[in-house]
């Protein structure tokens, strides 16, 4: 009885895994930021939303196309130590599909640059759950991104992607 028990929770465990959906997209993203800075004893936080637009560039597997566009809002958090030069980033964004309105919710973080105009870095997205077709997605984004003047920025990145 344990072998057939077994048996059957490795193979539905297969067959699981036999139908998941993996691939990769890069993209290029443009934004414009509303953010306050405060100072304190060891330097600055600054807080505030990031508001954009990304395209697919590139991409494996079904769930994304090429020329496919999404509208994203993420609330963001800087804390730099007057002593450094770089600041310690988290971003909590929510990306909407422009077709179907589905939606992937995920947690950045970055530790090169600043959120100062003339500042670039690399950091890292953590794709964390959606909704509609993006059901079930998990997955990471490596983004390089550089702050513009007048509130601005332009990303790029690749993601790689389970669902």
């Amino acid at each position: 009885m344990k072998f057939i028990i077994t048996f059957t929770i490795l193979f539905l465990t297969l067959i699981g895994s036999v139908h998941a959906e993996k691939g990769t997209y890069d993209i290029v993203y443009v934004g414009e930021h509303n953010l306050n800075t405060v100072n304190t004893p060891n330097g600055t936080v600054t807080g505030g939303q990031l508001d954009g637009i990304f395209t697919v560039t590139s991409s494996s597997g079904k769930l994304y196309s090429d020329g496919d566009n999404a509208k994203s809002t993420c609330i963001i958090l800087s804390k730099k130590n007057k002593e450094k030069n770089n600041s310690n980033l988290e971003a909590f964004c929510e990306t909407t599909d422009l077709k179907t309105g589905d939606k992937t919710f995920s947690y950045n973080i970055r530790n090169e640059g600043t959120v100062q105009a003339g500042s670039a870095g690399k950091g890292k997205q953590t794709i964390i759950g959606g909704t509609g077709k993006f059901k079930g997605i998990s997955g990471v984004c490596n983004y390089t991104v550089k702050y513009l003047p007048e509130n601005r920025l332009t990303t790029t990145g690749t993601c790689d992607y389970k669902i």
